[in-house]
């Protein structure tokens, strides 16, 4: 797959197209076209570049986190790779298309097969079933938790008690006050009928 990979990046820069013609040739005009020219043909080469990258991290053990495995890596790469280099040779069907482009679309299925054999060692499609619905399932349940927990309900707080009556005004001092004055007027009128009493006793003695 690692030769694969280099093979077509290079021939990603030869002429998958020509025009040319002894018109052209004569005054010296290029009429070709590489395999970078158009949307699939940058998407090709991209992708190939990206497949070398992770290839040579790979072999130099370096460990990069990735959210899938390996064998997914490898098989999303070269599917996507085979699938935009025959795009791109579709469009250019009819247009003058040289060995070249024929050439890259045998690399790419070169590089198709690699990744298949990568997935082979993995565990085979089945491996890649399982992986694919655990992601889905992990996906599945990290979006409710991104919205963010459900919005309370509000709490209606209870209306406070009502105020107690007021208390009634104390009772006024002055019944309180007379009756207090009076008790002690009935010991003073006892006191004066007993300084008359002797002060009659002698008049009648001496009437006698």
């Amino acid at each position: 797959m690692l030769i694969g990979g280099v093979l077509l990046l290079i021939d990603l820069f030869l002429p998958w197209q020509d025009f040319g013609n002894e018109f052209s040739d004569a005054v010296g005009v290029d009429a070709s076209f590489s395999g970078w020219r158009g949307v699939g043909g940058v998407l090709v080469g991209l992708l190939t570049i990206i497949l070398l990258a992770w290839l040579i991290v790979r072999l130099a053990s370096v460990n990069v986190p990735l959210p899938v495995s390996t064998a997914m890596t490898a098989a999303i790469i070269g599917t996507l790779i085979l699938i935009f280099t025959v795009i791109k040779l579709l469009t250019i069907l009819g247009d003058e298309a040289t060995i070249w482009a024929w050439a890259g679309l045998a690399l790419a299925i070169v590089i198709a097969v690699g990744s298949f054999m990568t997935v082979q060692e993995a565990g085979g499609v089945d491996t890649l079933r399982q992986e694919a619905s655990t992601l889905s399932s992990s996906v599945g349940a990290a979006a409710p938790a991104a919205a963010g927990p459900p919005a309370a309900e509000p709490t209606t707080t209870p209306a406070p008690p009502p105020a107690p009556p007021p208390a009634p005004p104390p009772a006024p001092p002055q019944q309180a006050e007379s009756g207090a004055s009076e008790a002690p007027a009935a010991p003073s009128d006892a006191a004066d009928g007993a300084a008359d009493a002797p002060s009659d006793e002698p008049s009648r003695e001496q009437g006698s």
